[in-house]
């Protein structure tokens, strides 16, 4: 069955819900909510979905583009990050899952873990951090795309908003082996990333921020730990040995939302073009979006990420048995797949309607099974002994 949601925007803005920044009023929320709460017309695939980082249970929101052929297509992934004492479900109405459909993308959506203040965040290096292990997680759900979805591991892209953005940054310096390229919204380096980061592989930067910003603020009154805009598009001009010039374009100044817009492509990078900053002069801690505004922040994004991919991306395989209980290999598979699990258990193999369709009884260690005779597509793999834990293979 397809669900079909309707928009109806009618407020001036669309702001983000970011607990410790800022506060709105009753009416703002109200609206905001709504605009956030609704999403336009999709046909989509959106699931809320699991994984086991170290005995933890994390938690995302995935979508498949329409029409998604595993099978066929080794698609980008774009991960899009909530910010402080927000959601993963708030990221999910900017616009990307409809984007996918056409552009033809996979997004995720994580769920970010509670700060000791009770905020849901990520650990990224600032004071209002949380102490999980988010390398882990966006490691093994690049790896669970990539192994799992045949997600082309060149094209893996990370964007957020505000608290979501300086976790896109931290992970460019962190992963970089692996990030083809970072979409920031409001959100700058932390102090510690501007100090330390070295990225090896040059990730290329789009950034968007609101002069007035009273959250992440623009160019003075820096909060301890976080750096200012200046900094931050400092730091990758410099790793990207960009001239100081770069090329401005006013952006047209259609809607009616008191704002002017400015884009800065800076010149002479490494790789060229790799280094974007559009300034919203005005503009305070907002996700900026079409008709209301100028332009819309995922379309930018979507544009800027299509132009990179990854030239040597890391390899998959940080999975280990002490984190996944079975390993199944090779996947995708023409029919014989080799499964490893830790102790002697059951193997039961779902299709992706729910449908048992094979169990046998497999021992510890290394197994080869013949599921040649299953019709190509995806399955979903379980263990008897662990039945809140799923594993997706494909059969071609």
């Amino acid at each position: 069955m397809k669900i079909i949601k309707i928009v109806i925007i009618r407020h001036s803005k669309c702001h983000f819900k970011d607990l410790y920044l800022f506060k709105l009023s009753p009416m703002k929320y109200f609206l905001t909510t709504l605009a956030l709460t609704l999403v336009s017309i999709t046909w989509s695939q959106q699931t809320n979905e699991t994984i086991d980082i170290g005995g933890v249970t994390r938690e995302y929101i995935q979508n498949l583009p329409v029409a998604f052929d595993p099978i066929n297509e080794s698609l980008p992934v774009v991960f899009c990050l909530h910010g402080l004492g927000s959601n993963a479900q708030v990221m999910t109405a900017i616009g990307f899952n409809q984007i996918g459909d056409t552009a033809r993308f996979i997004t995720i959506y994580p769920e970010g873990v509670v700060n000791t203040f009770g905020q849901a965040s990520w650990s990224n290096g600032t004071l209002l951090a949380s102490t999980a292990a988010d390398f882990d997680f966006f490691n093994n759900l690049i790896d669970d795309m990539v192994l799992n979805y045949n997600a082309d591991p060149s094209r893996i892209y990370f964007s957020g908003f505000s608290m979501g953005s300086i976790m896109s940054y931290k992970l460019a310096c962190e992963l970089n082996g692996r990030i083809a390229a970072i979409g920031t919204m409001s959100g700058t380096m932390s102090t510690e990333d501007v100090n330390n980061c070295v990225p090896t592989y040059l990730t290329p930067v789009i950034h968007f921020h609101g002069t007035i910003d009273p959250t992440v603020p623009y160019d003075s009154g820096a909060l301890p730990s976080l750096s200012l805009v200046p900094e931050t598009i400092e730091f990758w001009r410099n790793a990207h040995n960009c001239s100081v010039a770069y090329d401005s374009t006013q952006i047209p100044d259609i809607a009616a939302d008191g704002l002017t817009v400015d884009r800065f492509v800076y010149q002479n990078c490494t790789p060229l073009n790799s280094l974007e900053f559009w300034r919203i002069n005005g503009g305070e801690h907002d996700y900026f979006y079409e008709p209301v505004n100028d332009f819309t922040e995922a379309v930018e994004i979507w544009n800027f990420f299509s132009q990179w991919s990854h030239p040597n991306p890391e390899s998959a395989g940080i999975l280990s048995l002490g984190e996944s209980p079975v390993q199944i290999t090779p996947n995708p598979s023409l029919g014989i797949i080799d499964i490893t699990v830790e102790k002697n258990d059951k193997l039961l193999i779902h299709s992706s309607i729910g449908k048992s369709v094979y169990s046998v009884d497999i021992n510890s260690g290394l197994n080869t099974v013949d599921v040649s005779y299953l019709e190509p597509g995806v399955y979903m793999v379980q263990l008897k002994s662990r039945p809140t834990y799923s594993k997706r293979i494909v059969i071609q």
